[in-house]
């Protein structure tokens, strides 16, 4: 559990906010549960919330931000 916790706060530290991070997280499950493939070496017995999660902070996966509207 406190493994979790700690990768959730990188996962944080890494997109910026949470709610950034749970989109993130949210769209990649989705592909996930979609029939991608996760692209993790070892993957097995992970939920799809820990694998896109451990994708993240691994750099596997990413966001491209909109530029602002001024």
């Amino acid at each position: 559990m406190e493994d979790e916790k700690q990768m959730f706060i990188e996962g944080v530290r890494k997109a910026g906010s949470s709610p950034l991070l749970v989109n993130i997280l949210a769209n990649r499950i989705k592909q996930l549960d979609r029939g991608a493939a996760p692209l993790l070496d070892s993957h097995q017995g992970l939920s799809g919330a820990d694998i896109a999660l451990r994708e993240f902070i691994e750099g596997k996966i990413g966001f491209r931000s909109r530029p602002s509207a001024e």
